[in-house]
């Protein structure tokens, strides 16, 4: 397990980071979820019992939260996919910014390991993680899901 930073914004960039496929497959299965129905008193009245209309509704609106398997709630849980979207596109372009984000996030190596496999030394890698961490930051800011003061 990986340090805190005890930065409240930037602790909760790497846990986003870190719970990627479970964010994104909770969000698929909130999107897909079966059954129930949407609208109305119990008289009938704006009912939709359509599994297709349902569906469609589903899919069009914006999540407000999601549950992870450990308890985790998430808010906005499709907007923090964009920014995670956003960042790896962004890293993407650099191919050491993209590896130390792979690396840390998805294999969740430790930066021994990745500095010793890459060859790079522990400040050029936390240089690295902090233009990672800021662009991150930037990209939550901008999609309003942090506040910066």
């Amino acid at each position: 397990m990986q340090r805190r930073t005890g930065i409240k914004n930037v602790d909760l960039i790497e846990d986003i980071f870190r719970h990627e496929r479970e964010l994104s497959d909770a969000v698929l299965e909130s999107k897909i979820g079966t059954g129930g129905h949407t609208g109305g008193a119990p008289t009938g009245h704006s009912y939709i019992s359509d599994p297709t209309a349902i569906s469609a509704i589903r899919r069009a609106v914006e999540l407000e939260t999601v549950s992870l398997k450990d308890g985790t709630r998430i808010f906005k849980p499709e907007k923090w996919l964009e920014v995670i979207h956003a960042v790896k596109d962004w890293c993407s372009k650099d191919t050491l910014k993209d590896e130390v984000y792979k690396r840390r996030y998805l294999r969740r190596e430790s930066y021994v390991t990745t500095c010793s496999d890459i060859h790079i030394v522990q400040q050029t890698y936390s240089l690295l993680l902090w233009d990672i961490r800021n662009f991150a930051l930037q990209c939550a800011a901008q999609a309003q899901l942090i506040r910066v003061y």
